[in-house]
């Protein structure tokens, strides 16, 4: 599987978090990230690790394969 743009993942962070409602505040606590952090990873200005998607995809309730999946 070709690695997924950035731009991808950020559109899919966002719609995640909005069908859930959270605020970056609230992902940001329940990920383990700074609220800033959410905000970049969301806008695409950083691409974020593994370990950092797992713990948004984690905080949003889907597993990586779920998050990842719908990528293609």
């Amino acid at each position: 599987m070709a690695e997924p743009d950035v731009s991808r993942l950020a559109r899919r962070l966002k719609e995640l978090r909005a069908d859930r409602g959270l605020t970056y505040e609230q992902l940001a606590e329940a990920s383990g990230l700074s609220r800033r952090g959410v905000i970049a990873l969301e806008t695409g200005e950083r691409g974020g690790t593994v370990a950092t998607w797992y713990k948004v995809s984690h905080a949003l309730g889907v597993t990586s394969a779920e998050f990842f999946g719908t990528l293609d």
